[in-house]
């Protein structure tokens, strides 16, 4: 009798990355539900009442590009602005996106996990199906 061999398994590719994941029916409510993934890694499926606001504006030639852009703008002010969104809304913009975020400052709260570092250089994609759309990034943690 053979020995059973194990399944093989994916293993992130640094042991401090973390995957998110997203599903939504549009590109600007899959890369909000993305944005909430993020911050749910490491504020945990609470959320405190908001007490401000912040919004920007990305460009990319791609949907995959635009994710990145979103994400990298909130951990940027995660980190360097201690903002953190706890409430977010995408609309299209002529040449990208317009992101709108409830938010509460990152001294009240207490993490239940890492806090993102940054997003991993070729780990997003965004990707439409028949079904609604999929975003995927992996964030060094």
């Amino acid at each position: 009798m053979k020995p059973r061999q194990a399944a093989p398994s994916r293993r992130p590719v640094h042991a401090g990355d973390l995957r998110i994941d997203a599903w939504a029916g549009t590109r600007e409510a899959c890369i909000a539900e993305a944005v909430d993934a993020l911050v749910g890694s490491f504020l945990g499926p609470r959320r405190p009442a908001p007490t401000s606001r912040s919004s920007f504006r990305v460009t990319g030639s791609t949907d995959a590009e635009l994710l990145r852009a979103v994400l990298r703008q909130v951990i940027s002010d995660v980190l360097d602005r201690q903002e953190v969104p706890v409430a977010t809304a995408v609309t299209a913009t002529a040449n990208g996106l317009g992101v709108t975020c409830r938010t509460v400052s990152a001294g009240s709260i207490v993490p239940a996990g890492a806090l993102p570092k940054s997003l991993s250089r070729d780990g997003a994609l965004c990707v439409r199906f028949p079904s609604g759309w999929w975003c995927t990034a992996r964030i060094d943690v």
